[in-house]
Parts: structure tokens; C-alpha cells; sequence
């Protein structure tokens, strides 16, 4: 019986840790999309812009409206005031002071329904100018200068330059291995890169019921795309565990009759027989005994 360091190994795929797709409110001719995959964007760089004409149109006659809304809602006020004056004086009936409560009422009501439309169609505008949200690469283009851009529609991927990671299933009996930041081996050949120190970022507490595979996440070490590591390439996570249950011993001991493996051992009085045991697995000089013999014989 000893204990022993196993290394596990499970097969995943790079990923970035943070993309995005780019999309818009607003349906309308694109006007500009000259990226392509793989193109490089600095954070602020217009990526997407969409005819406007419409929507510029409707915001110069809300501010038009604005302005004379908030000028009638001046008059008005001024005119509500005066009044009240006069009739906490008796020089004005109830009324003429109702009347006017009412008008400001309306006036103030105008000009807040205005404000209103005038931050929905900002909020429009600013739909039609797509950005990058931070420095990145484009991973896909899904439509072109000239199509019709509609209201959700995915047009550009872009994702992160930096932070990558890697996503492996786990079938549910290995799932218990694997415990936020551990630190785990990858290797990913297609770059040439071997043993590098990733660490567990997740560990998804909701495995698929049919395939029973559980999602783990591995992040890498943040060493840039100069590397060659890119999103998609196959990745190899080594876990090493070390287990104290496995009864382990010299694989010289393993006697074998026919279909039949054994080993010689020792009873309380010393004397020494045969006993059949089931094999495991191997590692170095050391055989697992999986049945056929104790702890402690």
C-alpha cells in the first residue's frame, strides 16, 4: 500500500476569455465595414457605421419641438405664478387658477415627453457608430458594406487580444479532481508550446444530463498572441493527483498462470500462499491491485 502521483490527462479547445459580438438597434444601410478576420482594432476604433440620415432628421425636429416646448412651459409658468398671487389676494376666481394649473401642468408634461424622445433617438445614433470595446482581433465578419443592417443582428466578432483560456469536458467521475485555481499542465502543440502552468478558473456546478460531461475552465498565462497560441487550437490539460487508497506493489511480485495473475503473501502465522488478485493500472516500477488482496497484508 503507498501513495501515489497520477497524471491525468483531458482534451480541450483554446478560447478567448472575452468576445463579443457586435450588433445594432437600428435597421439601416451599412455605409461602412471595411475590416476583415483577423484584423487588428485598438478600443475606440469605428468598426461599423449605419445610415443615419432618418434618425439625424428626427432629432433635429425633436430639438426644434424642445425648444419651443420649454419656452411655452416658461410663459406658462410665470402666467401660473402671477395667478396664484392674485388669488391668494381674492383678485383671482378658483378657475381662472385651475385653468392655468392645468396649462402648466401640460406645459411641464410636453417638455418631459420631449426630453424623452429626444435620449431615445441619442440612444439610437449611437447605434449607428459601432466601436471596438477594447483592443482585439476581428474573429468574423458577417455582413458587408451595403447590406441592410436590422435590429439585433450580429455584424462583427471581435475578440480580446489578451487573456485566453481553455474549455474541457470532464466526464462525472473525474468531475471531483478538479477545485478552483488549481494548477494544472497544457500543453498546445499546434503553437509548440508544452507545460505551461494554466490554473482552473471554473468549475461548472451543472453537467449534461445525457452526455454526463461537466465544462471546466482553464485560464493560460497572459503571454500574447505573439506566442501563436489562437482561439480553436486543440489544448491538452494534465492533472496530477495523488491518491493514499490504491494498494500498489513491485510489478516483479505479479505472478501469472495462464489467464490467472497473483502474488505470494504472508499469513498471521508466517506462511506464504498464493493469491489471486485483478490488475490496475501501472505507473513506473508499481502495479494497482484493484481486488484479491488488503491493506495491510
Amino acid at each position: 500500500f503507498s501513495k501515489i502521483s497520477a497524471l491525468t490527462h483531458f482534451s480541450g479547445t483554446v478560447k478567448s476569455e472575452h468576445t463579443v459580438e457586435l450588433s445594432t438597434k437600428v435597421m439601416g444601410r451599412i455605409t461602412q465595414l471595411n475590416v476583415e478576420a483577423g484584423d487588428y482594432a485598438r478600443k475606440g476604433d469605428v468598426l461599423v457605421r449605419i445610415k443615419d440620415d432618418n434618425l439625424q432628421a428626427q432629432k433635429n425636429q425633436v430639438e426644434a419641438n424642445l425648444i419651443q416646448a420649454r419656452s411655452a412651459l416658461q410663459n406658462t409658468e410665470t402666467n401660473y405664478n402671477r395667478l396664484k398671487a392674485l388669488h391668494e389676494k381674492g383678485s383671482a376666481t378658483q378657475k381662472e387658477l385651475d385653468d392655468i394649473r392645468t396649462q402648466y401642468e401640460a406645459a411641464k408634461a410636453n417638455v418631459t415627453f420631449l426630453n424623452g424622445k429626444l435620449l431615445e433617438i441619442e440612444d439610437l445614433l449611437a447605434y449607428t457608430v459601432l466601436e471596438a470595446p477594447f483592443d482585439g482581433y476581428v474573429v468574423a465578419k458577417r455582413s458587408s458594406q451595403g447590406d441592410m443592417a436590422s435590429p439585433g443582428q450580429p455584424l462583427v466578432s471581435l475578440e480580446k487580444a489578451n487573456g485566453l483560456k481553455v474549455e474541457l469536458t470532464v466526464p462525472e467521475t473525474e468531475i471531483t479532481l478538479f477545485s478552483i485555481n488549481d494548477k494544472v499542465s497544457v500543453d498546445v502543440k499546434a503553437a509548440r508550446q508544452q507545460h505551461l502552468t494554466g490554473k482552473v478558473s471554473s468549475v461548472h456546478p451543472s453537467g449534461n444530463q445525457v452526455s454526463r460531461q461537466f465544462l471546466v475552465e482553464v485560464s493560460l498565462p497572459d503571454m500574447g498572441r505573439s506566442f501563436g497560441i489562437k482561439s480553436g487550437m486543440f489544448a491538452e490539460v494534465g492533472l496530477t493527483s495523488t491518491s493514499d487508497s490504491l494498494i500498489m506493489v513491485p510489478k516483479t511480485a505479479i505472478i501469472e498462470r495462464g489467464q490467472l495473475t497473483g502474488l505470494y503473501t504472508l499469513t498471521s502465522n508466517s506462511e506464504v500462499i498464493l493469491r489471486w488478485v485483478r490488475l490496475g493500472d501501472t505507473s513506473g516500477t508499481q502495479v494497482e491491485i484493484l481486488s484479491g488482496l488488503a491493506q495491510g497484508e
